[in-house]
């Protein structure tokens, strides 16, 4: 009797992380990413994108990616980029400058030219709204700078 018990205790336990683990699937911001980075950047999703973040010390270039991987001109999207600064709940905002590809002269990425003084590292903040969702985005981006 006593096995039976332990048994159905296991059997249940077992049901009950997996249904846990299983729960929110597909919607973890923070998580690892199936898309690869496309310039050796960091990349984020969303929903409906892939950010990816590369880190120029002076400057940083910021790529956006639909599902598929093409370059995805995120006007519709209303990007907005902010820096947080170590010990601040304050957000400064960025200016994020539209580049666009010589050869072919469409968008190619956003370029955000920051670099704080006294501080060596510092958190992006960018925000994306799909004007098909109801919310928006927020990723952060942890930036250290060369000293």
């Amino acid at each position: 009797m006593n096995t039976i018990i332990k048994t159905i205790t296991i059997a249940l336990f077992s049901v009950v992380i997996t249904s846990t683990a299983l729960a929110h699937d597909g919607h973890d911001h923070d998580g690892p990413s199936s898309f690869q980075p496309q310039k050796g950047g960091v990349v984020k999703s969303t929903e409906s994108l892939n950010i990816e973040v590369v880190n120029k010390d002076t400057k940083l270039e910021i790529y956006t990616y639909d599902k598929e991987g093409k370059v995805l001109e995120t006007t519709a999207f209303g990007l907005k980029a902010n820096m947080k600064l170590p010990k601040s709940k304050k957000l400064e905002n960025l200016k994020l400058d539209n580049i666009t590809d010589s050869a072919t002269g469409k968008f190619s990425h956003f370029e955000v030219n920051s670099k704080p003084k006294n501080t060596h590292r510092y958190t992006l903040v960018l925000e994306a709204k799909d004007p098909k969702e109801d919310h928006a985005d927020k990723i952060e981006f942890t930036i250290e700078l060369k000293k």
